[in-house]
């Protein structure tokens, strides 16, 4: 393949991500351990969120924690409100990668609180 298409194809990823998603968020420190920071971004056409995590005190190993994420379900209550969830997710930031969660019929995160953080 050319430059070119290349080129072409990194644009049409881009555009895509644009589309079919909202702005992703600033990072922001979970509400029990403000070293781990997240961010979230919402994808409103496959009614989920993704989040991404990292560790501002990252060693050179692993950090593994539990997060619990408050969020707005799509699920709606029965006077037309969005219905407040809990989802728990085991996370592992490494020194060159962030940590990764989707979660499905989801509106938007509310809160990220750590019940467990071990660093390596």
């Amino acid at each position: 393949m050319t430059i070119r298409h290349f080129a072409l194809a990194g644009l049409v990823l881009l555009l895509t991500g644009i589309l079919f998603a909202n702005e992703t968020t600033d990072w922001v420190g979970t509400a029990t351990n403000p070293e781990i920071q997240y961010r979230s971004q919402v994808f409103e056409s496959a009614q989920a969120c993704s989040l991404e995590f990292r560790d501002q005190q990252q060693g050179r190993g692993p950090t593994t924690f539990d997060a619990e994420v408050d969020y707005k379900s799509v699920t709606l209550d029965s006077e037309g409100h969005p219905v407040m969830k809990t989802d728990r997710e085991n996370i592992v930031v490494t020194p060159t990668q962030v940590g990764n969660s989707q979660i499905s019929s989801c509106a938007g995160v509310l809160a990220v609180r750590l019940s467990f953080v071990q660093r390596n």
